[in-house]
């Protein structure tokens, strides 16, 4: 919470000398610096698949493209690789979009994270779960982007994901804030910004054949 001076709210005192007895009324002014405190606000939204061409390419090394699998669909759903081959990497392009929207003129942080590692449902590989620091990797939307891109990994959150990992995370535990290391994008001014990610997906070898699924979680917080 921020003391705010505002320089244009001076307020004008009027201050009336009763009169005496058969003098003029005189009337004297002042003014007053008016201080107020205004309460920052930050509004946060995802939207996956947010630009038309969103959807998996590359495939390096494999001489394909996985068609975007069913659950992908414009500005929403789900980021869904489709069927991809083990050993090769692919680039999701236009996977998310964050627009955040806050009065804090001093700007704010995200973050993203995975909720869980990836885990594995159909069938379930043994082990279940595979972990997305070594699998998910993202990097901010650019025209250039492509699976030769250097990206950066997803970290999987040190609180505690509530239920399914869709509801967010719990960081009461980590100190009430995400690790430093999952800052995706931040910004030094408020007002009404955009930014999208590219996601990358890597499986190595020793990935069983399954269906994959992670949650990823973006928590803005204002500077």
């Amino acid at each position: 919470m921020r003391r705010l001076t505002a320089a244009a709210a001076a307020l004008l005192l009027t201050t009336v000398i009763p009169q005496l007895a058969h003098a003029a009324g005189t009337t004297t002014t002042g003014s007053a610096q008016l201080n107020y405190k205004i309460l920052p606000t930050v509004k946060a939204q995802v939207i996956p698949n947010y630009l038309s061409g969103f959807g998996p390419t590359g495939g390096l090394g494999s001489g394909q493209t996985p068609a975007v699998g069913p659950n992908a669909v414009a500005n929403g759903g789900t980021v869904d690789f489709g069927n991809v081959v083990v050993g090769y990497q692919y680039l999701y392009r236009y996977a998310a979009q964050v627009k955040v929207q806050t009065n804090d003129s001093a700007g704010f942080v995200v973050y993203g994270e995975g909720a869980t590692d990836l885990n594995g449902s159909n069938p379930v590989p043994a082990p279940a779960t595979y972990p997305i620091f070594s699998t998910l990797y993202w990097l901010q939307s650019n025209a250039n982007n492509s699976p030769y891109t250097p990206a950066t990994s997803f970290n999987r959150t040190g609180g505690n994901p509530l239920t399914g990992g869709s509801g967010g995370i719990d960081y009461s535990g980590v100190g009430g804030v995400p690790s430093p290391m999952s800052v995706v994008w931040s910004s030094t001014t408020g007002g009404n910004l955009v930014q999208g990610f590219d996601y990358q997906l890597r499986l190595s070898g020793t990935v069983p054949a399954s269906q994959f699924n992670v949650y990823i979680v973006y928590t803005v917080i204002g500077n």
